[in-house]
């Protein structure tokens, strides 16, 4: 390495090109942080000749650039250096001396502008083309800096690239530069230089200095780089990165250009990488998250966000001898591709859920694991969403019960290791391990334990209100189907049902113990039962006004069905009763829109059916995979599915998923098919029409389970005829169209269309008149 100390004129005044590699970063010096300061030291350095002619004049000094010189030494040639570090700032010399040499000229000092122009391009006579210029830029700045750079500066039509800072700083320095030269209008009326052009051009040329390091054989060019690379703009990983694969590819003998412009520089040079995104306190580039999240999966291990250049450095490119650079890039884009998808999912989708969710509950924790999931080309897509809803319902549910979340770090690279062991089957791998989680830093909280704690906690104020708002969206989502856009999550406010104020308009029931009832009303203010949503925060004078005027409020400002219901079931009357009632129900809504480590729906036909039956009692199988290979009827010789299912079996003896449809189809053929009737369509005994409605109490999570409602449906809903249907779940009841709609997952208009497909055209709005009218009975 051979350190030296360069005036300007010495760094160029001969033959010579500085060339960029296209691998590195755009300039992006500005303004504020290095144009203006280097100007101000400049007009030091004027002042100081100007006031002190015959003594010293100190040198400014900007720093150090590192030169390698081109192994390919052709007689005659210009030299050719490519720049290892300090690319800024030759870039900016550059501009300044085309600057001032404009200016000069414009000024009538045509010889110093000379001069000048000799620091900036080589001898035409013995360079062509870019060859003339002495510095040449990464390729995202040569065109403007070719613009720039010609003898009269840009040409005055030419448009401006607001994304490229070459033009802005090149007339930046003409213009203060001009400003100098005319503030005492000091030049000679002959056109030669005065003396104020003579000071400008020996304090450019002869008084700035750099330290130039030129490597040599054995030297370490991507050490050196990035030992210098704090100073200036600091360089993002992702920039380290870069420079050292391309590093790489340049030792190997790859084409660097091309391996830049057609595959690098489309994806990881994008613009939406250096955008920062929140996570945690602080704010980072994307590019940065990326390489943490990669690197995560890719080594099964968290790494810290300081660390990430180093460890890739060692565990990623090694000493580079072996390594196949093409294959990484590609890897590196590619996933980079799929990472860049995750903001492209639908909101309503479950991948766009999923993402979505992450973000509520300010965590990135599982991005590794979920790169890993959409990369894998082994992992069914089925299969992926089953695997991102049970990684969602675990945070989920130890967010809102506000479980520790320092263990996170420990339990996702164990998860990555047994994904990439088996990606085939990643939603059983996922499950399992989940499943297995003990202790409160990480298991999976069971039913029990989520209902118990959402309906006894004064949540507002315990959780972040942003995670129970997402909660609260989850049942309104589940409440449209998948028929209705929602708002945003973003769009919608918390707030207090009976308010937090409530002593002026909400009186307390007569007759009770004062102390006693205020007691029991402070304790439930904060409950869930208590929490709705409005698509606007309502003002604090109705926010506080009585049950009466609050329901009219509730429905002109949203038209959410989680109000549309709460003004329905209590209209009559909001207190502490119905803030119980609701929460249970509200804590039932959240535990089956994040079903638990329990529930059915994980169970694969890996998993026998009748041990996990006995195991959680009567709850509901929602998925046809639960149930696995044989007929049902060809075991049935008993009474009653409790003996059953605790009889020994083979691994081929549970229901076919094809029998459970058909089980669930008959289930929900009509009124007239019930009782014996369905045992005997099915061919089994009576005993088992309460299992068969297991089946089918909530056909929400497969297609191949879910049925559609019928006419039939939704005339019994209306007009409430038909205790058994799976829209009113056991209630007799006449349901407003939204609540059916909200129920059977299709829109109101939808639910009266099949209305009158039953009862005739025009039959919904002929018979509608309001709550509590009769209707004709069904034939």
């Amino acid at each position: 390495m051979k350190p030296a100390t360069h005036t300007v004129n010495e760094l160029f005044e001969r033959d010579v090109r500085y060339v960029v590699p296209l691998f590195q970063r755009p300039y992006v010096w500005d303004r504020e942080d290095q144009w203006e300061p280097l100007w101000e030291d400049i007009c030091v350095l004027l002042d100081h000749q100007a006031e002190a002619a015959t003594s010293p004049v100190p040198s400014h000094f900007l720093g150090a650039i590192v030169l390698e010189q081109d192994d390919v030494f052709v007689p005659g040639a210009i030299p050719v250096f490519t720049v290892i570090d300090g690319q800024q700032r030759l870039t900016t010399l550059q501009l300044l001396l085309a600057a001032a040499a404009a200016a000069l000229r414009e000024a009538g000092a045509e010889d110093d502008a000379e001069l000048l122009d000799d620091l900036v391009r080589n001898n035409p006579k013995k360079a062509k083309g870019d060859e003339l210029f002495k510095v040449w830029p990464t390729n995202a700045n040569r065109a403007a800096f070719a613009a720039v750079m010609a003898p009269n500066g840009p040409a005055p039509d030419r448009e401006d690239d607001p994304d490229n800072r070459i033009d802005e700083a090149y007339a930046y320095f003409r213009e203060r530069i001009a400003e100098w030269l005319s503030a005492q209008g000091d030049l000679d009326e002959g056109g030669s230089s005065g003396a104020r052009a003579l000071l400008l051009r020996i304090t450019l040329v002869d008084l700035l200095r750099l330290v130039s390091i030129t490597l040599e054989a054995g030297d370490n060019a991507q050490v050196i780089f990035e030992t210098l690379n704090a100073r200036g703009t600091p360089l993002l990983a992702l920039d380290l990165v870069k420079n050292a694969v391309f590093h790489a590819a340049a030792r190997h003998g790859e084409e660097v250009e091309t391996l830049y412009e057609q595959r690098w520089r489309p994806e990881l040079d994008a613009d939406y990488w250096r955008q920062e995104r929140v996570q945690g306190r602080l704010r980072r580039p994307r590019g940065e998250l990326f390489l943490m999240h990669w690197l995560a999966m890719k080594l099964e291990r968290v790494i810290p966000a300081t660390e990430l250049f180093a460890v890739f450095r060692k565990d990623v490119l090694g000493d580079g001898a072996a390594i196949a650079v093409r294959s990484l890039i590609d890897e590196l884009c590619r996933d980079a591709r799929i990472m860049r998808g995750f903001d492209d999912f639908a909101p309503a989708s479950p991948e766009g859920r999923f993402f979505g969710r992450l973000e509520l509950l300010d965590t990135s924790t599982l991005m590794p694991l979920a790169l890993l999931l959409f990369r894998q080309r082994d992992i069914d897509p089925s299969r992926r969403r089953r695997a991102l809803a049970a990684l969602e319902s675990w945070l989920v549910r130890r967010g809102l019960m506000r479980l520790t979340s320092q263990t996170y770090n420990r339990e996702i690279p164990r998860l990555l290791a047994k994904v990439a062991a088996a990606p085939e089957r990643a939603d059983e791998v996922i499950v399992a391990h989940l499943r297995a989680a003990a202790g409160q830093a990480s298991r999976w909280p069971s039913d029990d334990e989520l209902v118990a704690f959402l309906v006894s906690q004064n949540l507002y104020g315990l959780v972040a209100q942003k995670r129970l708002v997402m909660a609260l969206s989850a049942v309104e989502e589940a409440m449209h189907g998948d028929k209705t856009e929602l708002l945003g999550v973003g769009a919608l406010s918390l707030e207090h049902v009976m308010p937090q104020s409530w002593q002026a308009h909400w009186p307390l029931p007569q007759g009770v113990d004062e102390t006693e009832a205020i007691a029991a009303r402070s304790a439930r203010i904060h409950r869930l039962g208590n929490l709705t949503l409005t698509s606007m925060p309502l003002n604090a004078a109705l926010s506080n006004s009585a049950w009466e005027r609050k329901q009219r409020e509730l429905n002109a400002h949203t038209r959410l069905f989680l109000n549309v219901d709460l003004v329905d079931r209590y209209g009559g009357g909001f207190g502490e009763a119905e803030i119980d009632e609701r929460s249970v129900w509200l804590a039932d809504a959240i535990r089956r829109t994040w079903p638990g480590p329990d529930d059915l729906l994980w169970l694969t036909d890996k998993e026998p059916v009748q041990p996990v039956i006995a195991r959680h009692g009567a709850r509901v199988p929602t998925d046809g995979m639960a149930l696995a290979e044989a007929d049902l009827r060809a075991e049935s010789a008993t009474d009653a599915p409790a003996d059953f299912l605790a009889a020994p079996r083979s691994s081929a003896s549970a229901v076919s998923p094809a029998t459970a449809e058909r089980m669930v189809r008959l289930h929900h053929e009509g009124p007239r098919l019930r009782g014996r009737a369905l045992s005997d369509a099915v061919g089994l005994p009576s005993g088992w029409t309460p299992f068969l409605a297991m089946l089918s109490a909530e056909p929400r999570v497969y297609p191949h389970i879910r049925l559609e409602p019928t006419g039939q449906d939704v005339v019994a809903a209306r007009e409430g005829r038909l205790p058994a249907s799976r829209l009113i779940s056991g209630e007799e009841a006449t349901l407003r169209w939204e609540r059916i709609a909200a129920r059977a997952g299709i829109t109101a208009a939808q639910a009266r269309e099949l209305y009158d497909s039953v009862r005739g055209p025009g039959a919904a709005r002929r018979n509608y008149t309001g709550r509590g009218r009769r209707f004709p009975t069904m034939d």
